[in-house]
């Protein structure tokens, strides 16, 4: 079984960051967890969580038969 941690805002997840032409940027949410990010990596996401305000989360992946 592999851990992996996603960044999860109410209903949204953490989808990237979105930059325009002023170099600022601000964070791509989806509402489908299939375009999140994931990342087996929970410091890198816990601390994503704390920019956007939103909360890591653990997922469990194990292979179905």
């Amino acid at each position: 079984m592999k851990n992996v941690y996603v960044v999860r805002l109410g209903n949204l997840y953490y989808q990237g960051r979105d930059f325009n032409l002023t170099n600022n940027y601000g964070y791509k949410m989806t509402d489908n967890l299939s375009d999140a990010i994931l990342s087996e990596d929970f410091d890198a996401v816990k601390k994503i969580a704390e920019e956007t305000g939103g909360k890591a989360y653990k997922i469990n992946l194990e292979e179905v038969k």
